[in-house]
């Protein structure tokens, strides 16, 4: 039920309620569209012909919401570090070491 006219420069259609999530579905999960592009290239597929004001938030949370995503995709950050032993020092003095950490809120519960 969508009218489109042919113009030198397309303007975008405006989705409104639930059509939106019919799009992100269409451009991210089906494989005639690629099948689970990340946010960049699926925006970019997306703005080509539709414009919302919450497009950008809207699809990276969808994308950041897909279980296939999720599960296949390799992690880009690395692993936390493992803590080092720190030999004990020899005697008196010889190693003094202070972790800054705050400010820290008191709370109720101990």
């Amino acid at each position: 039920n969508l009218l489109m006219r042919r113009l030198n420069h397309p303007v975008p259609y405006v989705p409104q309620g639930d059509f939106r999530r019919t799009i992100l579905q269409i451009y991210h999960d089906t494989a005639a569209n690629g099948a689970h592009f990340g946010r960049d290239k699926t925006l970019y597929k997306i703005k080509q012909r539709y414009f919302w004001p919450s497009m950008y938030k809207d699809i990276n949370s969808y994308i950041k919401s897909c279980i296939l995503c999720a599960q296949f995709n390799p992690r880009r950050q690395k692993n936390p570090g493992t803590l080092k032993p720190i030999k004990p020092p020899d005697g008196v003095w010889q190693l003094v070491s202070i972790d800054f950490h705050g400010p820290i809120t008191p709370t109720s519960q101990r």
